[in-house]
């Protein structure tokens, strides 16, 4: 077995271009864009606080089951995707939900998310899970 060490990968044609054969060896896809660009978990409960964390800083309680975080690195537009969890003791498990603010639309450089219980009411959990991706800026 082979083993490549290096602290950096820079595409050849692009500096940013990495491409990876898929499993079956028919279609490549571009590394950077499978890789999570910023991800978190959070106790959403009594004082929230973050457990461990990547590219979010700044986590608020909004309100119940409300939360926001900034990212150290800002997305490069407003379509990235989503996804995410929760669960506590008291309830079996949340999904995560936008704000129903119809203006409020994703912002480049922060996220806003409501966690739901399964009935569509707005908890606080004590496990709260975030992972964003897109592009970065």
């Amino acid at each position: 077995m082979s083993e490549i060490i290096t602290d950096k990968l820079t595409g050849k044609t692009s500096a940013g271009d990495v491409d990876v054969t898929s499993e079956g060896g028919a279609v490549t896809m571009q590394l950077q864009q499978g890789l999570a660009k910023a991800w978190i978990n959070f106790n959403g409960t009594g004082t929230i606080a973050s457990r461990n964390t990547f590219n979010t800083t700044s986590l608020t309680d909004v309100g119940t089951g409300n939360y926001s975080f900034d990212f150290v690195n800002d997305m490069n537009n407003n379509d990235y995707a989503i996804t995410g969890g929760a669960r506590s003791p008291a309830v079996a498990s949340g999904l995560l939900n936008a704000p129903p603010d119809a203006e409020n639309e994703a912002a480049t450089d922060s996220l806003e998310f409501y966690a739901l219980s399964l009935a569509g009411n707005p908890t606080d959990f004590n496990h709260i899970y975030v992972v964003v991706h897109g592009d970065l800026a």
